[in-house]
């Protein structure tokens, strides 16, 4: 039995990305089969280990101060619009009744 594969007009034959290995993922527990233990066990140190020097970037004060009050901006500004919308629900729902 053969199977049809479609054929597409803009397709040149070309793979891009080979996805012939690539199973299912389970939705809820995903599962680390293809694993061994000791690549498991070592998965996370390589990550903390491998630093690269020539991506590190060394901010100065004024600069890391000025990220975190943009963040914080940003939080309370994000904060306060859920707390006005809130409060003029609760209002409108109290002159309704």
């Amino acid at each position: 039995m053969a199977i049809n594969k479609k054929q597409y007009d803009d397709d040149d034959g070309r793979v891009i990305a080979d996805m012939s290995d690539v199973g299912r993922q389970p939705l809820l527990i995903p599962r680390f089969d293809h694993l061994h233990k000791s690549e498991r066990r070592d998965m996370g140190r390589e990550e903390e280990t491998e630093k690269r020097p020539e991506y590190e970037v060394q901010y100065t004060s004024e600069e890391r101060r000025a990220m975190i009050g943009g963040t914080l901006a940003a939080a309370l500004l994000i904060g306060g619009v859920f707390i006005v919308c809130i409060g003029l629900l609760i209002f409108l729902m109290t002159r309704i009744g």
